[in-house]
């Protein structure tokens, strides 16, 4: 096989690998009806939230202790790439970090989330997330050794848990969550594991006798695993006509005359039946952790509330879900 080949094909392989999806955003923990205080005392009859009972009698109130609720989360972010590792179908693994340049990397999410979750403590809830990924799309614009445009999309599936401490005092609360998920695609060998840190601060008024409305604003912070591994075939994700594709890496080797490129970037004989399947391993990170977040919540009974929540600067999202609140577990 000639040199010239082997670089056109390993280096297309290293290029393709990149438009794999590096982030499943998790189902986000809402900021929910808080306990709140000032009200007039009252008899409280059920197990949860623990101290409920002695909390009631000071005049305290509280959501309803069992909720499910159902979301649907749209994010896209900018992802930096610093590691480029790629090994060819059975071949050692060589680093590219120094070749391939990326001039952007966006990833597109579209997420649904189940989330069950509990008032343990009259100021702290608790919950756990399992989630489908309907939609991992990740758009790839490589700027060296040349110019190229290439992506993948891929769905999966995840799940995880999280807790939410909240304070509310005459309608207005705050509100700190966190959660750790974590996300299995397609492409990806291992899951990818997701943290989340959310403030947020709002108000509540009432709009009828049982209609309330919140809303309030926030921050939240993202940190995604660094390291990822896995396989892809290379007619996945080269979206380019294979002669547009072959005529960029000719012109790139015999500008260079890349030697190490030569030896490093091979790939099957022309009369290889099998595809060309590309091992990877990248080093990531978000290139916007932190965004803000607006969001309103409507409550339409004590049992069911809508949720809208938007983030920018930085990080594009959108959560929208509804959930169902109910009652369990009476204490004697």
């Amino acid at each position: 096989m000639s040199l010239n080949a082997r670089l056109r094909a390993r280096l297309a392989g290293a290029a393709a690998i990149l438009g794999l999806s590096l982030l499943a955003l998790p189902g986000t923990a809402h900021a929910q009806g808080a306990p709140d205080l000032g009200h007039a005392p009252y008899e409280y009859k059920y197990t949860f939230p623990f101290w409920g009972k002695r909390l009631a009698a000071r005049g305290l109130t509280f959501p309803l202790p069992f909720g499910i609720g159902v979301n649907y989360a749209y994010a896209k972010q900018g992802v930096d790439i610093t590691g480029v590792n790629i090994a060819v179908n059975d071949g050692p693994y060589r680093d590219l970090s120094k070749i391939v340049k990326f001039d952007h990397v966006t990833s597109n999410v579209k997420v649904g989330t189940l989330r069950l979750d509990l008032w343990l403590l009259p100021f702290l809830n608790v919950y756990g997330l399992g989630s489908y990924v309907i939609d991992s799309d990740t758009d790839v614009v490589m700027s060296e050794p040349f110019a190229l445009r290439t992506g993948a999309s891929q769905s999966g599936y995840g799940g995880g848990f999280g807790a939410t401490a909240a304070f509310s005092f005459w309608g207005v609360f705050a509100v700190v969550d966190m959660n750790l998920a974590w996300s299995k695609v397609e492409k990806l060998d291992k899951p990818v594991r997701t943290f989340l840190l959310t403030p947020r601060l709002g108000k509540r008024v009432a709009l009828g006798r049982k209609v309330w409305l919140a809303g309030w604003v926030g921050a939240m912070r993202q940190a995604i695993q660094a390291d990822t591994e896995g396989a892809i075939s290379l007619k996945d994700v080269v979206g380019a006509p294979e002669g547009s594709f072959e005529s960029k890496l000719g012109s790139y080797y015999a500008r260079s005359g890349n030697q190490a490129a030569g030896d490093l970037l091979g790939a099957r004989a022309p009369n290889d039946e099998r595809d060309t399947v590309i091992h990877y391993k990248l080093n990531k990170a978000l290139t916007d952790p932190w965004n803000l977040l607006i969001g309103a919540e409507i409550d339409l009974h004590k049992r069911v509330q809508m949720r809208m929540e938007y983030g920018f600067l930085g990080r594009q999202q959108l959560i929208m879900g509804i959930n169902y609140r109910f009652n369990m577990f009476e204490s004697p």
